[in-house]
Formats: structure tokens, sequence, C-alpha cells
């Protein structure tokens, strides 16, 4: 079952275009306990800007393009599920991430803004789906249930130690709500 030694422990995942940052805790906000912490790539430069890439082809290619997209960022994100999986015994996490239901392509090709929000719904869906596909219990955190400035926060980035950015934060606070 991997290093988890009978110590409960949940995957916090922080969503970014192109990136999530991952983090297998244990404990509590008040009790800290940060096992593993990990920038996740999930596509590069600029294949990560995936529905301004498929605004700039062909309205014909852009199914195809974001398919592709789609494929790899899963396969990518699958891969590091299952080894944080395998390693640290963890089954839940928790995805730091907007809701909403993702529009047709061709509504989000058809506006600048929805090209946007359309990005962190991709990444979301495709985490989402690895965590499924992996057999983990996966849940939907919505960034503003978080209060990434309590001095609670900011004593457990003291005890657990940098990096202590937004996203590691979110993603450690999400992780602890599993546990609680």
């Amino acid at each position: 079952m991997g290093t988890n030694t009978g110590v409960r422990l949940a995957l916090g995942i922080a969503v970014r275009t192109g990136w999530a940052a991952c983090l297998v805790a244990g404990g509590s906000l008040r009790d800290p306990r940060v096992v593993v912490r990990e920038h996740v790539e999930l596509l590069g430069d600029p294949e990560r800007f995936v529905f301004h890439r498929a605004s700039e082809g062909t309205p014909a290619d852009a199914p195809r393009a974001v398919a592709s997209a789609r494929a790899a960022a899963t396969e990518i994100s699958g891969r590091v599920l299952r080894r944080l999986k395998a390693e640290h015994g963890v089954v839940r996490c928790a995805v730091v991430a907007k809701g909403g239901a993702m529009p047709e392509l061709t509504a989000i090709l058809a506006s600048h803004p929805r090209i946007h929000t359309a990005e962190g719904m991709f990444y979301r869906d495709v985490i989402l789906g690895a965590a499924e596909a992996c057999w983990m219990e996966a849940q939907l955190v919505l960034p503003s249930s978080l209060d990434l400035t309590s001095k609670a926060v900011t004593a457990a980035g003291k005890a657990v130690g940098r990096p202590w950015s937004a996203e590691w934060k979110a993603a450690a606070l999400a992780a602890w709500s599993l546990l609680g």
C-alpha cells in the first residue's frame, strides 16, 4: 500500500491553467502535516492554453485539438494520481476549482472571456476524471469557500514550511477538509 503507515492522509489539488499544486496532507489545520508537495505540469507552454490555441485554428480542427490536449493532460494527471495513491495510500482527493458546466465548444470559442473560463473548467474536469479513473473519491472545493488569510492558515504555513503560496494553502485546506 505504499508509505502510509496507518496515518490518515488526503490529497488536495489546486488547479491552475496547465498545472496543479498537489499536496498530500495528514493531521489538521491545527496540527498540520504535509507529506508531499508536487507542482504537476499538465501541459506546457503554449499547449496549456487549450481554447486559445483552438480558437487560432479552423472551426473544423478545434474539436480534435481540444481532444488531443485532453488526452495528454489526462494521461499525465492519471499517472501522478496513481503514483500518489500507491505511494501514500490516499483514496480521497479534494480539487480546488470553480464550479459550473462546460459550455459547448462553439460557444467557448465565440467569446474571449468564455475561453478563459473554459480553461479552468478544462483542467478541473481533467483532474476530476483522472481521480475517478484511479478509483479515488474526488470532491470539488470552491476557492471562495476557503479562507487563505486566516491566522490558523498562517500558523500552519509556519509549521509545514515553504512553499506556502495561495495554491499550496488552498490544496492543504482542501485536503484537511476531507480529514476533518
